[in-house]
Parts: C-alpha cells; sequence; structure tokens
C-alpha cells in the first residue's frame, strides 16, 4: 500500500470532509475519526497549523477515548511487526529506527520492555521512534518505567503529537518557506537572489533535529498575606510564602529553527500571570494553584500544548504573643523543612507530586551500623551505639490526584518525625524503608514515596590524646564527603 500523494494547502483546504478524511486516516493510528474532527477546524493557513491541530485532538478526548488512541499503537518491533500487520506508516517508522533489523538481543530487550510496560500501565510503550535511534528508544523506555500511571498516559499522548506531526507534514506539500504566523510568512532576513558561502575548509553543518524542549519562568518569588479572612479575628493575618518556576511545552519549532516568535509567550508574561493569578486563586494548597496556572497557559497561550509549575513553599510559624495562646496576629518566624510541589499537565488531566526539603532530624543513640561487608579497603569499625543524622528530601505521587494536598503533607510530616525516633535503626536504609511503610500506612492517598539520605556523620572526637576521657560527648560534625542512602517505598 502506498502514501497518498502531498497536497498542497489549497488542495487541501479544498478538500471534501470525506476526501479529507481519507488522505488523513492514518495520521493517528487506527483512529480516522479524529481526521474528521480535525477537517472542520479548517482553512489552515500552513502545515503546522495543520499538524498543531491533530496534535491538539489526539489530547481532546475522554480519559477513556485518550486511553483506547494509546492502545491503538503497536508494540515496537512486536508480533504485529514480525506478522507484517503494522500500518504502512508504523512500519516505514519502525524501520526508520533500523527496529527492522534487530539482532536477537536487541530483539529479547524490546520483549522484555513491552511486556513491562504492559504489565505495569497496561498500555504499549508509544514514542516518536522517528526522533530516536534504538539507543535512546531503550533510554527512553526505561525511564518511562519509573513514571506513574498518569505521567505515562501523559508522555504518550505527547509522543503521539509528535508522531502526527511528522505523519502530517509527509502528506503536506508546504512552501519552501512555511509561515508560522496567520497574519502572512515570515520574512527571510537573508536576500533571496544571494548564497551563503562557506569560507574555505568549514565542514558542512551536520543535520539536526530538535528534541524535548520547554520555556518559561523561574524564581518568580510570590508573597501573600491573608488579610482578615472569614471566621479569623479582625487584624488577624496568615501568609505564604512560595518561589515559583513554570515551563511551558508546544508547537515551538518555528522559534528554534527560523526563529519565528509567533504565538510565544514572553517569559515577562509568565510571570506577571503567577502574580496576577495568585490574586483570586491562591487560596489553597499550592498543587491546586498549580493547575489553575496549567490551565491558564494551555487556553491561552496559542503554541502551548502542556505545562508544569514547581513550588518551593517557605514555611512560617507565628511569634509568641504574652497577650494570647494562638501567637502573634502579624509577626512571623520562618520555619524549617520546606514544602515542595510540582504539577504536570495539559489544562485537562494532571499528574500531581508533593515532597519535604531541608527536614534536619537526628538521634544521638538507638542507631548502629554492623555486620556489613568488609574488604582490603574497609577501615570502617562496626558499631551498635551512634548519631543518626540527616537532612530529608522526601518527594511522593498520588493514587488520588483531586485530594486535600494540605492535610497530607500535614501528616506526612507528621508521621516522619514520630516514626524516626520510634524503633532501634540498624542502618539508614532500615529507617528508609519503616518511614516509608509508615506513610503509606497512615496516608491512603499516597501511591509511592522517595526519601533521600544523606548520612550526616558525627564521628566522636579524640580526646585522649589530650589526657581527656571522651565518654561520648564531644563530636566532629562533618561535612563531606558523606554517604547517600536513596530509594522508592511503594505501594504492592
Amino acid at each position: 500500500m502506498t502514501r497518498p500523494a502531498r497536497l498542497t494547502l489549497t488542495e487541501l483546504n479544498a478538500l471534501s470532509a470525506d476526501a479529507f478524511a481519507t488522505h488523513f486516516g492514518g495520521v493517528l493510528e487506527h483512529s480516522p475519526r479524529y481526521a474528521a474532527q480535525v477537517a472542520a477546524a479548517r482553512p489552515f493557513p500552513d502545515a503546522e497549523e495543520c499538524a498543531q491541530a491533530f496534535m491538539t485532538a489526539a489530547r481532546s478526548g475522554t480519559p477513556e477515548e485518550q486511553l483506547a488512541l494509546i492502545r491503538a499503537h503497536p508494540d515496537l518491533a512486536g508480533k504485529a511487526a514480525h506478522a507484517g500487520e503494522l500500518t504502512p506508516e508504523s512500519a516505514s517508522e519502525q524501520a526508520s529506527a533500523g527496529l527492522d533489523r534487530l539482532n536477537a538481543d536487541e530483539y529479547a530487550e524490546f520483549h522484555r520492555l513491552n511486556a513491562a510496560y504492559h504489565d505495569r500501565f497496561g498500555l504499549p510503550f508509544v514514542v516518536c521512534v522517528r526522533e530516536h535511534d534504538k539507543g535512546s528508544i531503550f533510554r527512553a523506555a526505561r525511564e518511562r518505567l519509573a513514571n506513574t500511571p498518569e505521567q505515562e498516559r501523559g508522555a504518550a499522548l505527547h509522543e503521539i503529537g509528535r508522531i502526527a506531526r511528522l505523519r502530517v507534514l509527509d502528506l503536506i506539500n508546504a512552501s519552501p518557506t512555511p509561515a508560522h504566523s496567520t497574519g502572512g510568512p515570515m520574512t527571510d532576513p537573508t536576500p533571496s537572489d544571494s548564497t551563503v558561502t562557506q569560507p574555505a575548509g568549514t565542514p558542512a553543518p551536520v543535520k539536526v533535529r530538535l528534541g524535548s524542549n520547554n520555556y518559561g519562568k523561574a524564581d518568580v518569588r510570590l508573597f501573600k498575606v491573608y488579610r482578615d479572612q472569614p471566621g479569623q479575628p479582625q487584624g488577624r493575618h496568615d501568609i505564604k510564602d512560595v518561589w515559583v518556576r513554570v515551563g511551558m511545552r508546544g508547537d515551538f519549532d518555528a522559534a528554534h529553527e527560523i526563529g519565528d516568535n509567533t504565538g510565544l509567550v514572553a517569559t515577562d508574561t509568565v510571570r506577571n500571570t503567577i502574580y496576577a493569578l495568585a490574586r483570586d486563586h491562591l487560596t489553597g494548597s499550592v498543587e491546586a494553584f498549580g493547575k489553575d496556572l496549567i490551565r491558564h497557559f494551555v487556553s491561552r497561550g496559542p503554541r502551548v500544548s502542556g505545562a508544569y509549575a514547581t513550588f518551593t513553599e517557605h514555611l512560617w510559624d507565628r511569634l509568641p504573643d504574652p497577650a494570647r495562646t494562638g501567637g502573634h496576629d502579624h509577626a512571623f518566624v520562618r520555619q524549617m523543612p520546606k514544602r515542595t510541589a510540582r504539577v504536570d499537565g495539559d489544562g485537562q488531566t494532571f499528574t500531581v507530586e508533593s515532597g519535604i526539603d531541608e527536614l534536619f532530624i537526628l538521634k544521638t543513640t538507638q542507631s548502629g551500623w554492623a555486620g556489613f561487608h568488609r574488604d582490603d579497603f574497609t577501615t570502617l569499625p562496626d558499631t551498635t551505639d551512634r548519631i543518626l543524622a540527616t537532612t530529608v528530601t522526601a518527594r511522593w505521587t498520588y493514587l488520588n490526584a483531586e485530594c486535600d494536598y494540605d492535610a497530607v503533607w500535614a501528616e506526612v510530616y507528621r508521621t516522619l518525625l514520630e516514626v524516626f525516633p520510634d524503633h532501634y535503626s540498624h542502618s539508614m536504609q532500615h529507617t528508609l524503608y519503616r518511614l516509608g511503610e509508615a506513610v503509606l500506612t497512615r496516608c491512603p492517598d499516597i501511591e509511592r514515596i522517595h526519601f533521600s539520605f544523606p548520612n550526616r556523620h558525627h564521628i566522636p572526637y579524640d580526646l585522649a590524646r589530650f589526657g581527656i576521657e571522651n565518654g561520648g560527648t564531644i563530636f566532629h560534625a562533618d561535612a563531606e564527603p558523606y554517604g547517600v542512602i536513596e530509594g522508592w517505598v511503594e505501594r504492592e
């Protein structure tokens, strides 16, 4: 089966709805109905606008429709490929990355990764293979196995959009200098009657492609005072102190490749938007505010298809007030730890990750490190009584994306403080597992939690050389190098 002939934009916009659906029926795998949906959005001023319409359509369905679209894609180097049952588009694309010429080890690795994907997500692994080679496909597959189901669905839809874009461009005979603006073609600063020459001996430019990219605004320092809230005494204030970062994804190829900024949101606008929306939308958790920011940028940014927002919230407590038990009405002292969050989405579906950073915890006993492997380079002695100190960095993902994020964060924080001292710790690994188990037991909305524990060594200082007995009282708090213990604790 041969591909349809390439159409000019004039021909494309003049097609009947049925003819358009036939010509573009293979853009989204085994899902020709999307072509009929895109046909209704004509006329398109250029090929990229048509491609963007298909990319948007892929994300426009219900969650069930999105899953059906993902599942319509074949496994890479899977049974359909070996049986010759791929669509012409998929067969050509898999061949472009050499997936039709795998050796036995490579085929076995694809079989293992495909099986792992189906076991974890109930989905095929979808990637725009024309933007990869075998090695980068393997790397992407291994990395994405660590995603949550929500994150993986978003990643798969993003890749489907990239696949659709290239398939659309294959079917359109665009002008040599496509116009990315609806107001007309961009002027090429290079005169058309001149030829740019390279100095003698200069290597010819290499062929490159634009990979994944985003842009936005970082280190937006947002401080909000909540004055005279309902249910609070007159003159009693609350505060929220947050550093915000926003990154946007979308069809930014023209800006990178030919310098056309049409439809791009200025990062200065991103900063102003964060402050402006905070006035009425930052009324609860930073996670909920992140969803509002993403909805705004996706709906208002002409070329934005998705975004993320990260938050570092500095926590404050009230200063004591001798005149009242609830603390001072409007004076505060900053606390540790910090609260962190990341929200990612396309304006309709979101993945949320929350966390804790810079939580300094320590116990002076009930910890040891013994029975570990020894070799020629081991000098550390066994100990059954030591100081255990660390700076906790934790992050977690959710089973329920619409839970009370403030309440969950408070429960995780309380759990860490209560469980850290409640057991004899045979190692930092032992404590990591116990803390994770406790968090998942107490917080049913959490799917899994990751900890990073730098081991802040406190080493008994040698006072014997001065004729002084230490007696386990004086320690050197060593800065570096230090051990670091990291891991996820997940629900079975």
